[in-house]
């Protein structure tokens, strides 16, 4: 056992009053960088979501608020809809440290062994 055998894993996959404010705001940030990245207002079914310390972890499926079917450019390949995020908090700010929306590959693999004082339960 680590320094990290005390850790509190918070499971925020569904909203409930102690997380909600904290839940829509990551949630919000990931939302912002994929509406800026493919030009699309997103909603997310959270799949995975748990937070310790200054790290959360999230896998869900992105869907258009509006309902329509997600664009997306035929020219690079896509595989929808996934998404993962890894956010940290830095100073006492969230932020995004990597993310990435309808990837062909695992680029989270060995995400543990890049970011070793997120607690490995986050991503379980």
């Amino acid at each position: 056992m680590g320094i990290f055998a005390e850790s509190t894993i918070l499971d925020y996959k569904t909203k409930n009053t102690s997380n909600e404010k904290e839940r829509t705001y990551l949630l919000d940030l990931l939302r912002a960088n994929l509406s800026n990245e493919f030009k699309q207002e997103f909603i997310f079914v959270v799949e995975h979501f748990k937070v310790s310390g200054d790290y959360a972890w999230f896998r869900g499926t992105a869907k258009r608020k509006d309902g329509k079917e997600i664009s997306l450019s035929e020219e690079i390949p896509y595989d929808c809809c996934h998404v993962e995020a890894l956010f940290k908090k830095t100073n006492g700010k969230w932020q995004i440290s990597e993310s990435a929306a309808f990837s062909t590959d695992v680029w989270w693999d060995g995400i543990q062994s890049r970011y070793p004082k997120a607690a490995k339960e986050i991503f379980q």
